[in-house]
């Protein structure tokens, strides 16, 4: 379900969500995940695919925020503990006359995709840039850093090695995945939600 939402609408929408369905062991988290990146990165096309399993070529931009709703169940191995994560994914248009309105919709987000498009390198040139400004609001939350649309290898004009250097700045993962196929999109989103958890578990010792 997507909505286009401002920040003080997002804990009333979590009231509204009906009563999870666990075993009796299981611990349910509600984390909010910012989806951040320059337009026409493929930030809302890594949703789609990653909720509802499809992918359009067609390009729509997001006008300031849109929230999908995604629960992963994750078993933490060291402890053996299931968690029910359900992700509020907030997508945030890339356009920059939007930067004023943005700070409001980092608020109480806990972790975060920072997005790039592998055919423009460009794209990548401003990671950095987004990082800094989400982390002046949200302090040093967990992130991880994607470089989209693997499937266009004819086209790309930065690779891993141009990925790892900034990732390596920041102490960050980088995956590298494609909507289009849907290679690397699940497993990118499993990564973060794993470094969630450690996080929550590491803050509750």
């Amino acid at each position: 379900m997507n909505k286009n939402m401002d920040p003080d609408r997002f804990f009333q929408w979590l009231l509204e969500e009906e009563e999870d369905k666990r075993g009796p062991k299981e611990t349910v988290l509600v984390k909010k995940v910012c989806m951040l990146g320059e337009p026409a990165v493929g930030k809302t096309s890594l949703i789609r695919r990653f909720v509802y399993d499809v992918f359009e070529d067609k390009y729509i931009e997001t006008i300031g925020a849109k929230v999908t709703k995604k629960t992963l169940r994750i078993r933490y191995v060291p402890t053996g503990q299931v968690f029910q994560l359900r992700m509020m994914i907030w997508d945030i248009a890339g356009h920059g006359a939007l930067d004023f309105v943005k700070p409001s919709y980092y608020r109480d987000a806990e972790g975060a995709m920072i997005i790039c498009d592998m055919t423009r390198r460009l794209t990548l040139n401003k990671v950095p840039a987004w990082i800094d400004s989400l982390w002046t609001v949200t302090q040093r939350i967990p992130l991880i850093i994607i470089g989209n649309k693997n499937d266009l290898t004819n086209q790309h004009e930065f690779g891993t090695k141009e990925l790892g250097e900034v990732t390596a700045s920041y102490k960050c993962p980088f995956i590298v995945s494609s909507a289009k196929s849907g290679e690397q999109v699940e497993g990118a989103f499993k990564s973060l939600g794993m470094s969630l958890i450690q996080t929550f578990i590491q803050t509750r010792k």
